[in-house]
């Protein structure tokens, strides 16, 4: 009971009433846009994805299979990535792979990397992961050099699990896994020896884990699945130049089942927390929080009754709610007609016909 009124004592209300995002596309067309609103990656249509940039448009990506897209950047913005999901419309399957491209930043022309889903880019962007849910393998690539790296998953892992992946350098990666009895643990494995060493274990089932790395940390996310009681919490791994990661520290923990969908900061992290649930009818309310690293101290910084995601491109943190985009971090509004001022020579980003 002491621990609890601890922690509601540490939970801050500080929620207050967050912009809506303004742009000139809707918001259903909106794949990817760049903090100055310079780029939009705009899905124009079913199977065709374009740039906008500066009043000038380029459709770059066309098929006839009635494509979705999903963009995705990282903090090192010289590339995105770019995953094609086939007949989205009319064929729903979680372990359906998706064609995975990459894009130089503010440009069009593109590279097929590979066949999978759950693209993420690392290292100065020059790495991407992706998982083949099928045969259940990670793949790490270099984009530059083309060198693929794979990991073998258990044979007896759902075909519904995906793992994360986050790589610490040119020959270290820490992802997740879990067995046949639903334990998720975190495993750091060297691309160059293919050895591997389990860094945690959680002693609860039925609960997944997130990734997300910084600059000097990677935050390891623990929360249940849906509609399982189970506890949460965050941890924190500091690096250095060492790949030795096999110490982390506890940052937050709740015996609520939060949501997670963490956005990792330089000194902090956004996710969704539970704040109150209905079990008998499994209702419950979540908001978007704040978790200050240095003091571990929860900020509320939400009050829509129920977020359920968190995006973020370039540096802006969006809520999707009700058809609309709330924005938690920052410029909310690029409506205006102004044409952007060009990039200096050596910098400019022109489409690539």
């Amino acid at each position: 009971m002491v621990w609890i009124s601890l922690f509601l004592f540490s939970l801050n209300i500080f929620a207050k009433e967050l912009p809506k995002f303004l742009t000139k596309h809707t918001s259903e067309s909106i794949r990817y846009i760049t903090l100055d609103g310079r780029y939009a990656y705009i899905q124009k249509r079913q199977g065709v994805l374009g740039m906008v940039s500066s009043f000038r448009s380029v459709d770059f990506i066309s098929d006839e299979s009635h494509s979705n897209f999903l963009v995705k950047d990282s903090r090192f913005k010289q590339r995105l990535a770019v995953e094609i999901i086939p007949n989205d419309q009319k064929e729903f399957n979680l372990t359906k792979n998706h064609k995975i491209m990459v894009v130089e930043w503010g440009k069009t022309q593109t590279r097929e990397v590979g066949i999978g889903r759950a693209s993420k880019l690392h290292l100065g962007d020059e790495w991407i992961s992706y998982y083949d849910a099928i045969q259940k393998m990670i793949s790490v690539q270099n984009i530059l050099t083309q060198k693929v790296f794979q990991i073998k998953l258990s044979a007896q892992t759902s075909p519904y699990f995906t793992p994360e992946v986050e790589m610490i350098s040119a020959d270290t990666i820490i992802y997740s896994d879990v067995n046949d009895k639903g334990y998720i643990a975190l495993i750091q494995y060297n691309l160059i020896t293919q050895k591997s060493v389990v860094l945690y274990k959680s002693s609860q089932n039925g609960t997944r884990l997130e990734l997300c790395q910084e600059k000097g940390y990677v935050g390891i996310g623990e929360f249940p699945y849906d509609d399982i009681a189970r506890t949460s919490k965050i941890l924190q791994i500091k690096l250095s130049d060492s790949t030795n990661l096999a110490g982390y520290t506890t940052i937050y923990s709740s015996t609520d089942s939060d949501l997670g969908n963490m956005v990792c900061l330089e000194n902090s992290i956004y996710f969704i927390k539970t704040m109150t649930h209905e079990k008998k009818i499994n209702v419950k309310q979540t908001e978007a929080v704040k978790l200050d690293l240095k003091t571990t101290q929860v900020q509320t910084v939400t009050d829509l009754g129920s977020v359920s995601q968190l995006l973020a491109m370039d540096g802006r943190i969006l809520i999707p709610h009700r058809g609309d985009y709330y924005v938690l971090e920052g410029s909310a509004n690029l409506t205006d007609d102004k044409l952007k001022s060009p990039l200096p020579s050596s910098e400019e980003l022109p489409i690539d016909l």
